[in-house]
């Protein structure tokens, strides 16, 4: 059985970080094969017990680092496999609150998961050492609040980037580049420039994760929506447009998607 806690960060560093998740508890028998679709989020992942086993590309199963940065996704690449004891602290980033922190061009990161030790961000082996010495998950969540709160008054401000950034991901899409971008002040061609290199994705790619994953947060808590009812719900064209980026972040083929008796999670 795995144990689920999660809390929102502090409002100190709200702008930066979405909130903590801890997984613990053990998988039994010989675990469970997670299939991870191409999603927006960006996290720190601290292993807190034995690292899970990951496969890149259908390559073959390795231990994942201890202390991993995982940028936004914009494709299916990743399985993990889970089994014996689970422990892990996650850190959510907001939109582009990596980038704020340490100065990181996201793009290098799209569609990658780096461990701390080769990432250039020795900043992090403080924090991970850190979280991993406390006692329980309300500890490790106030140490990592603390930790970014100090690290912030050495960033950089917020920009325009970084508040439309936000905005697409609370309103699950993105409106034209024109208009994000005469909001945030500066030309298109800028605007597309400056936030694929601070969220990692293009606006528009970035959009559309964004609403494929609120796509799959609403078909997890409600199974019996059919694709038509998630494309009308999430303001796609029809049932087609939706299964196509469902093919595209997921890997399965329209024809497994349609069918009620498959699972997502089967796509791998």
């Amino acid at each position: 059985m795995i144990l689920h806690r999660a809390r929102r960060s502090a409002p100190a560093v709200a702008q930066v970080v979405r909130g903590y998740r801890e997984r613990t508890g053990v998988s039994e028998g010989p675990g469970v094969i997670v299939p991870l679709p191409g999603r927006p989020a960006q996290f720190l992942e601290i292993y807190l017990d034995d690292p899970y086993r990951v496969s890149l590309d259908g390559g073959d199963f390795s231990p994942a680092p201890e202390a991993v940065v995982v940028g936004p996704s914009s494709r299916h690449s990743a399985r993990l496999w889970v089994k014996g004891p689970v422990a892990t602290f996650h850190v959510a980033f907001q939109p582009s609150g990596f980038h704020r922190l340490f100065g990181v061009g996201m793009d290098a990161l799209a569609d990658r998961a780096v461990a701390i030790e080769d990432f250039g961000a020795s900043p992090l082996r403080e924090l991970t050492d850190w979280v991993r010495a406390a006692s329980d998950f309300e500890a490790r969540a106030r140490i990592a609040d603390h930790w970014i709160a100090q690290r912030l008054t050495q960033s950089r401000p917020s920009d325009g980037v970084d508040r439309i950034a936000r905005l697409v991901r609370r309103a699950g899409g993105a409106p034209p580049i024109a208009r994000m971008a005469a909001h945030a002040g500066l030309s298109a061609r800028q605007f597309q420039r400056r936030f694929t290199e601070q969220v990692g994705l293009t606006p528009k790619l970035y959009a559309r994760t964004v609403r494929f994953d609120a796509v799959l947060n609403a078909r997890e808590r409600s199974p019996n929506l059919t694709w038509t009812d998630l494309a009308h719900r999430f303001g796609y064209f029809d049932q087609a447009h939706l299964l196509r980026d469902a093919h595209t972040f997921t890997g399965a083929s329209p024809s497994r998607l349609i069918d009620p008796s498959t699972a997502m999670s089967d796509s791998s």
